[in-house]
């Protein structure tokens, strides 16, 4: 690896981990995220929550229970969903790093940060630990851009307008409503999916971020697809990634981040962007219950 300055971040990594049957037990006492979005839980995630995502758990989004194997597919929109983890997934557990449950160690680990940043992740860990991007669009992946070729046109304008339009409207509580109506539906997803899929990023966190490190075992650099920025409140610009935990062990010795420390003062700062981010609604549905996950 190359030598190379320490790479601050302003949001804690966020570990994933897959349940299965047998693990289901000794994680009875998080809480079950009940929401939009998977990109909604990694928000409680980031601000200090340990959460479990079951199949129930997610009310809206009809991406994300193909691509984290919570079904099988049923139409010909959930079977162009590639790729994707084999169904059936019990459960996902996801928490910031400093708050992961003791004895267990995270699939994947998530991080946000700007695009300048990662260049410097890419060079601490070098292009043979990413995935090859030539055979994919901005949709999947954003290593292009670091490879000399952007998105040009339309998409563009799309990536960086678009998801800047989305955040802007966050500050409405219609708008969360609106959406988490709208995308109930089969036949608003799939036309929506094929624009997104053309000019934008798709599954950023659920696809781009856990499924493609987890499978190939080597990291991914995403755009923010819609939806992590509509329910994901994450910031447009900043971009999306994720890390096979062992790689991600050798990148942690260049990185800093809130909770690397033990009383990490940053962390109480951490508070301050959560009371800001919280005053934006969060859509009706939206809830971190207490819920025993072996009684759902």
């Amino acid at each position: 690896m190359k030598t190379q300055k320490m790479i601050t971040l302003q949001l804690p990594p966020v570990g994933v981990k897959l349940l299965n049957d047998e693990l289901l037990e000794d994680f009875n006492d998080v809480i079950v995220f009940s929401g939009l979005s998977y990109c909604q839980a990694i928000f409680g995630a980031t601000f200090s929550m340990e959460l479990l995502i079951k199949p129930e758990s997610i009310k809206t989004c009809k991406w994300v229970g193909i691509s984290m194997g919570f079904k099988t597919a049923s139409n010909d929109f959930e079977r162009s969903i590639h790729p994707h983890i084999e169904p059936f997934t019990k459960a996902v557990y996801v928490a910031p790093l400093h708050m992961f449950k003791k004895g267990y160690t995270p699939d994947v680990v998530i991080l946000r940060t700007t695009p300048d940043k990662y260049r410097n992740i890419i060079d601490v860990l070098g292009w043979e630990n990413f995935i090859d991007p030539e055979p994919f669009k901005q949709d999947i992946t954003a290593l292009n851009e670091y490879k000399m070729k952007p998105p040009k046109g339309f998409s563009a304008f799309a990536i960086k307008y678009v998801n800047k339009l989305l955040s802007a409207l966050n500050r409405f509580a219609w708008w969360h409503n609106l959406t988490a109506i709208l995308f109930r539906s089969d036949f608003i997803t799939k036309m929506f999916d094929k624009f997104i899929t053309r000019f934008m990023a798709n599954m950023s966190m659920c696809r781009n971020s856990f499924v493609i490190p987890y499978q190939t075992g080597k990291a991914n650099i995403s755009y923010f697809c819609t939806g992590g920025i509509a329910w994901g409140k994450n910031d447009p610009k900043n971009m999306t990634s994720g890390y096979p935990y062992e790689m991600f062990l050798k990148l942690s010795e260049k990185l800093d981040y809130p909770g690397k420390n033990k009383d990490d003062a940053r962390l109480a700062e951490l508070e301050a962007i959560k009371k800001k981010l919280d005053e934006i609604p969060a859509g009706k549905g939206c809830t971190f219950s207490p819920v025993d996950p072996m009684k759902k």
